[in-house]
């Protein structure tokens, strides 16, 4: 389904029933990343994924489109608001982990829980610093492809991936909307961005699973200092994974989001490990 918006379309798909899952991606990734545990877990939920703006089906954007993290965070409330969902076990990976937590925080009506999986910076201050070298927006991205730091980036980041997602993940991120790509990187990087989200779980009432991979090192480090910063939570690592756990071992995360979400409808007893 298309949301029309006057930033650009917004793509969603809804699917099943029961207490509502919403799932917001990573950078430079549609919400294809979480079909194979949404294909498990709508037998029992309600389960919502979307394409942000400027990326898989959320285009063309209009020239005024921004990409802050607010405004990545607005669109997903303003699809939540367009079903009626509320009350939502919201799932951010990587730099929608920030965007979940911006979202919760500003609208606390939409979230029960919130999960955090591989919570880190999407691209480094440094590579950041490079991209802007190679990024004019009259450029597509796959036109870039022949530059190190590009395809160095983008194979490490799905390297891990399953087929046929790691070429879902190749393709997307070829036809991505270039000032997308640049524009949202930029906006989610710095050590700003960082203390941000550490501010946003340290005063979220909200009860909280973070999950990462043991290989993810970066994910690791950051979700081991969430973890103590939150006020009622769960830190789940899979051994043996990295970035995308959601796609390297689907089944384990989908029964960790199971008991989670079970578990959220009842009053919280404070901070465990998992």
């Amino acid at each position: 389904m298309i949301l029309r918006t006057r930033h650009g379309p917004l793509y969603y798909d809804l699917a099943g029933e029961g207490p509502p899952l919403v799932f917001a991606s990573g950078w430079a990734m549609s919400g294809e990343c979480f079909r194979p545990a949404v294909d498990l877990l709508k037998r029992k939920y309600r389960c919502l994924i979307y394409d942000s703006r400027g990326i898989g089906r959320s285009q063309p954007i209009s020239p005024e489109a921004r990409f802050e993290i607010d405004d990545h965070a607005d669109d997903l409330k303003t699809i939540l608001e367009s079903l009626g969902i509320f009350d939502s076990t919201l799932v951010g990976h990587e730099m929608g982990a920030l965007v979940a937590a911006v979202c919760a925080e500003r609208h606390p009506q939409t979230v029960n829980s919130l999960v955090l999986v591989s919570p880190r910076q999407a691209i480094s201050d440094r590579d950041i610093k490079q991209l802007s070298v190679f990024t004019p927006a009259a450029l597509a991205l796959r036109e870039l492809a022949a530059y190190p730091l590009i395809r160095n980036v983008v194979a490490w980041r799905f390297r891990s991936a399953p087929q046929p997602y790691r070429d879902i993940l190749f393709n997307e991120f070829a036809d991505l909307d270039p000032r997308t790509a640049y524009e949202t990187a930029v906006s989610a990087a710095g050590a700003e961005n960082v203390a941000r989200l550490e501010r946003l779980v340290s005063r979220s009432d909200s009860r909280l699973l973070i999950i990462c991979g043991e290989k993810d090192k970066r994910g690791v480090t950051q979700a081991r200092r969430l973890f103590s910063l939150a006020r009622a939570g769960k830190l789940a690592t899979l051994s043996d994974c990295g970035f995308l756990p959601m796609l390297e071992y689907t089944g384990q995360f989908v029964r960790l989001l199971d008991r989670f979400a079970v578990s959220s409808r009842r009053p919280s007893r404070g901070i465990s490990r998992t």
